[in-house]
């Protein structure tokens, strides 16, 4: 079976994020991840294109890391009285990247266990 995964392989999560821009900060919820990005729920929204660092914490290879990783806004659209940011990261560093890598094959196993579990 091939465990790897696509550079644009999207998982579900709910964790806590600080959003830092230059005029602030603003703390939410990652509830998407790929090796491209992250999608957050935050208060304070951000136009496209702007540069903004995600500050969150994962577990993966064996520990629990944080990461904070530089990126873009691609996407934004207000839900209710938040707003979701799609924030394209710049560039991963070979460390982040396998433990981003471990992380989403960790939610893709589960993922693929809970489907046959309930077929």
């Amino acid at each position: 079976m091939d465990t790897a995964i696509q550079l644009d392989s999207r998982v579900k999560t709910s964790r806590k994020v600080i959003v830092h821009g230059r005029n602030g900060q603003a703390e939410g919820e990652l509830v998407d991840l790929s090796l491209k990005g992250v999608g957050v729920i935050v208060n304070r929204g951000a136009r496209e294109g702007t540069e903004l660092e995600a500050e969150f914490e994962l577990p993966a290879l064996g520990t629990f890391r944080v990461f904070h990783l530089l990126g873009k806004v691609t996407h934004r659209h207000n839900t209710g009285d938040q707003v979701y940011l799609t924030i394209a990261f710049n560039k991963l560093n070979d460390e982040d990247q396998a433990a981003l890598e471990d992380f989403i094959n960790y939610k893709n196993r589960l993922s693929r266990l809970n489907k046959k579990e309930f077929s």
